[in-house]
């Protein structure tokens, strides 16, 4: 008898495994709760008891447990209250990454008798990331005779916050020459583009320097740097000029072959070759 009793237990158990199992996508009425990441281990979060609609003191009578996909056990029940509970401190980007909402499913099983529910839970993100640069420079060889309009994609800040915490914008310290463009791209991301509005003269400014900033969408806004270094090639837009337009020598009758003259200077404002 206490064989047969061990059986119909272990055969019991194993059937609320397989109901559990085949449950997940059942598609019953799920119940939503709603927490901010980072709340602190210990909060409050429901009043189960309320919510199933259940008389006060089922929860514990049948052997009420929270069973979530994994091995993590996001919430728990108080022994005393059966009130629903964070169980440690979460975070949304380690659990969810670029995934908006984030949602971690979970049922709250009953035994005696076997009952289901169908529950989740929302991690709500909070502006904690800033947005950030792959590197603190990155440099830009433009031609001085590059026309004015031109367009120069430039590599993109990473913000791991979701939403409108996430990275929204770009701006480009104040200068003659560039404005900058953010540019929706299909994935979602967004992605910085400098445009040339001023032509370049290397003669006159051989090199610039420009500060890139990324802004989320945070209240007060979070934002990431880098610098811009443009260096601008040169092209043969000038011809040498002579020091001066007129040069006048006199040469005595009796100088010698290969005597000098008179020198002369010129120069040419490119550079190189």
């Amino acid at each position: 008898e206490m064989v047969q009793r061990k059986l119909h237990q272990k055969k019991r158990q194993v059937m609320i495994f397989i109901t559990l199992i085949l449950s997940w996508e059942a598609g019953s009425e799920t119940i939503r709760y709603s927490v901010l990441e980072e709340t602190e281990s210990g909060t409050f979060v429901a009043n189960l008891t309320k919510d199933l609609g259940l008389r006060m003191g089922e929860l514990a009578a049948r052997g009420a447990r929270v069973v979530f996909k994994g091995n993590r056990q996001h919430l728990r029940l108080d022994p005393g209250t059966c009130d629903l509970l964070l169980n440690d401190k979460l975070d949304r980007e380690e659990l969810c990454g670029s995934t908006e909402p984030c949602v971690l499913p979970f049922q709250v099983l009953l035994e005696n008798p076997f009952q289901l529910f169908q529950a989740a839970l929302v991690i709500r993100d909070v502006n904690d990331h800033a947005p950030e640069f792959p590197a603190r420079e990155m440099q830009l060889k433009i031609s001085e005779i590059t026309i004015p309009g031109k367009v120069f994609p430039l590599k993109m800040a990473q913000d791991l916050d979701a939403g409108s915490n996430g990275l929204q914008s770009y701006i480009i310290s104040s200068n003659p020459h560039f404005h900058i463009l953010t540019r929706n791209r299909k994935d979602g991301r967004k992605s910085p583009e400098l445009v040339l509005d001023k032509a370049l003269d290397r003669e006159e400014q051989p090199e610039l320097r420009l500060t890139l900033t990324a802004l989320d969408g945070g209240s007060p806004p979070l934002s990431g740097t880098t610098e811009i270094q443009i260096l601008v090639l040169d092209s043969n837009d000038n011809a040498p000029e002579f020091a001066q337009e007129f040069y006048e020598a006199q040469v005595p009758e009796n100088s010698s072959l290969g005597s000098l003259v008179i020198t002369v200077s010129a120069r040419d404002l490119d550079a190189g070759s």
